[in-house]
């Protein structure tokens, strides 16, 4: 092509035809340049096509990680309800009874104050885009400016939930540890296999129970097992407040991100 374009232009020189030898040229020059602008929309817009394809991926992504998110969120919050509602129960029945009772239901309800919930933040996406630098990819302000406030928002809770569950360990453990020796005074093995009767749903022996009460009465051990059944309770209410912050910020993304997805 270039060959057969400077043979005409050598043609019109050796004719003399200066005039059309010029027009000839600049009519060259705004074919290469028309040529030159076609390649460069064709580049931009592979580009473009080639970015929606990655954002539509990680769009993909991130509702998979949101849902995955939010089965983590559910089963904490399930756990801490449980915990909660178990030493609120606890606190009814020392206030009824203005005592802790040696009996398998306040037993089994003051165990749960030793248990934990560790949270764990799903975000490999959110993770990818910014260690990548492709956040710009998202197209949606809007979503983009919400996504970043939800992942902030969530390693607070995070840092929450760890710092709490951390102290909880701290504070709850060694006194837990004493519990045998609280319930159990002179014969912790024998009381030990009567709680394992116990939260197994068996028959915890008479006299295993009697050593139970025994202890559980004493005025310091009543004061121990109060203190830390207040402890825990509002740690695991600190919990379920920002995990039920957390579900409702998360539902909220999902039905952003599946707006954008229709």
């Amino acid at each position: 092509m270039i060959k057969i374009f400077r043979k005409i232009r050598q043609n019109l020189l050796s004719q003399g035809k200066t005039g059309k030898y010029f027009k000839y040229a600049i009519g060259e020059i705004i074919l290469v340049v028309v040529g030159i602008l076609i390649a460069v929309q064709i580049n931009n817009w592979n580009t473009h096509r080639i970015e929606r394809l990655k954002e539509d991926s990680y769009l993909a992504n991130l509702k998979r990680d949101l849902n995955n998110q939010m089965e983590m969120i559910e089963r904490n919050l399930s756990g801490e309800e449980y915990i909660y509602n178990s030493l609120s129960k606890v606190k009814s029945n020392f206030e009824r009874y203005n005592k802790f009772r040696a009996v398998k239901e306040d037993i089994v309800l003051i165990s749960s104050m030793n248990d934990r919930y560790t949270f764990t933040i799903t975000s490999p996406s959110y993770t990818e885009l910014l260690s990548t630098g492709n956040l710009d990819l998202i197209t949606d302000k809007t979503f983009k400016t919400q996504m970043v406030k939800y992942y902030e928002d969530l390693e607070l809770t995070s840092q929450v939930i760890q710092n709490n569950n951390n102290h909880k360990d701290m504070v709850i453990n060694p006194m837990a540890l004493s519990i045998l020796e609280i319930i159990g005074g002179s014969d912790p093995e024998s009381v030990y296999k009567g709680l394992t009767s116990t939260f197994n749903n068996y028959e915890t022996p008479v006299e295993v129970m009697a050593i139970m009460k025994t202890n559980i009465s004493k005025p310091e051990n009543q004061l121990i097992l109060l203190n830390m059944t207040r402890f825990r309770r509002m740690v695991a209410y600190t919990h379920i407040g920002r995990l039920k912050l957390a579900k409702s910020q998360t539902v909220k993304l999902l039905k952003l991100l599946t707006s954008i997805d229709q």
